[in-house]
């Protein structure tokens, strides 16, 4: 199950109502506007705006192999595609990493340098690493430039909410023997990482816009 949206866990208390680090209109002259556009033409700046800037956070979480990996310093350098999911999603998890799959091939087919494919569980607790690598596998996904990462509760609230991705459990049911199952609503959301760990282009995971996000791509690469 999927919404799009801001979605909160109760428990999680007080948090942030919007992410990103737009700045205020208010007072930006268009003196000020020509100057920025000028410099930008001459240093090659991005297109693109600063939506969230990640570069201040330190939260470890482990790949499909179970190495640890700090989050975001671990890809800096990098330009990062970012999906959320959970392994237990029947519909927007499949179809989200099915695009990132069909967006690997085509970023290594036009030869794009420096891509790192990253997906994060928002539930670490089912999808531990080796859930997430069997999850991989059966898909016959390519590792060399792609890491799946879990992380504690905290560590994982902290990112997502940061970046605007929203979920909490739904439609809870008791197995026969006793086992607990349950659906995640939660936002269907990719996002595009700089090689500082700034957020510069959000998009729909399930139904991605392929030309939008390879352009934005080739613009951070300039």
């Amino acid at each position: 199950m999927q919404h799009n949206g801001t979605l909160e866990r109760k428990k999680s208390g007080d948090r942030r109502q919007q992410a990103g680090n737009r700045p205020p209109a208010s007072g930006f002259r268009p003196a000020c506007l020509l100057l920025l556009l000028t410099s930008c033409f001459y240093l090659g700046c991005s297109r693109l705006p600063v939506l969230e800037d990640l570069g201040g956070m330190s939260y470890t979480f482990y790949n499909q192999d179970s190495a640890k990996v700090s989050f975001p310093s671990a890809y800096k350098g990098k330009i990062v595609v970012m999906s959320f999911i959970y392994t237990h999603c029947p519909d927007i998890c499949p179809l989200t990493t099915n695009n990132m799959q069909h967006l690997q091939d085509t970023i290594a087919a036009d030869k794009f340098k420096g891509v790192k494919f990253v997906t994060m569980t928002f539930d670490p607790n089912r999808d531990t690493p080796s859930v997430l690598k069997a999850y991989a596998d059966i898909r016959g996904i390519k590792f060399g430039d792609w890491d799946f990462l879990s992380g504690s509760d905290p560590n994982t609230d902290s990112v997502t909410y940061a970046v605007g991705v929203r979920y909490f459990p739904n439609d809870s049911t008791y197995s026969k023997d006793g086992k607990l199952s349950y659906y995640i609503v939660h936002t269907d959301k990719c996002i595009l990482i700089d090689r500082n760990g700034r957020v510069r282009g959000e998009y729909s995971g399930s139904q991605l816009d392929f030309e939008a996000i390879l352009n934005d791509i080739k613009s951070l690469e300039r």
